[in-house]
């Protein structure tokens, strides 16, 4: 019972909600239509505790980080200490605040820019183990790598109008395709996955290992 009315439940609402999309609007599957909709609800709620957990759990991790004085104290006060800004100014004036439009445009955003912006640094380094041409496929990356770049730049349009028409070839065409091809495995491993979960073989999501 443990594990056998967990996944009825689950077969019986993904079931609701992949039919949601295939049946017409006429009153005999009006009901399907009524779940559906019912259910979404309760996904978006559900996915709201969720944020809310994560950010208890966030907090809990960091308040007993500050309390054990560890090396990296620091940042958890003033990580616990930006939460508690920025919900209690939340809660007190509302998002339209110009205090929380001060801290979210002055603060926040930037500090988010910052994050993202490192990563470029990790794609680079990522680039440049992939393009070391040992093989003919790290030759054919690499070359098709270059031939984007210098068609995406302005000087690669000075040297030759031949790099701007390859490289809108090369995406258009050889990039398409493999994008397709790889949103058609993901979407067969998604269905795969999923009459696994409806059959009961696959019971991780319950916690279980099989």
């Amino acid at each position: 019972m443990k594990t056998s009315l967990p996944v009825a439940i689950m077969t019986v609402i993904a079931l609701l909600i992949i039919l949601d999309f295939f049946v017409v609007d006429s009153a005999s599957v009006q009901w399907i239509k009524q779940s559906g909709l019912v259910l979404r609800s309760w996904g978006i709620v559900i996915s709201a505790f969720a944020m809310g957990l994560g950010a208890v759990n966030l907090l809990r991790r960091h308040v007993v980080a500050i309390s054990r004085r560890e090396t990296d104290a620091f940042y958890s006060i003033l990580l616990v200490g930006s939460m508690i800004v920025m919900i209690v100014v939340g809660i007190a004036s509302g998002s339209t605040s110009p205090v929380y439009d001060f801290l979210f445009s002055n603060i926040l955003s930037p500090a988010s820019a910052t994050m993202y912006a490192s990563i470029a640094f990790y794609i680079v380094t990522a680039a440049y183990r992939s393009f070391s041409a040992r093989s003919l496929e790290s030759w054919v990356l690499l070359l098709t790598a270059v031939i984007v770049m210098l068609g995406k730049a302005p000087i690669g349009a000075a040297i030759s109008g031949i790099f701007p028409v390859a490289s809108d070839w090369i995406e258009s065409i050889p990039n398409t395709a493999g994008m397709r091809a790889i949103m058609m495995g993901a979407a067969l491993g998604v269905v795969s996955n999923a009459i696994k979960m409806f059959l009961g073989l696959d019971r991780t999501y319950l916690g279980l290992r099989d």
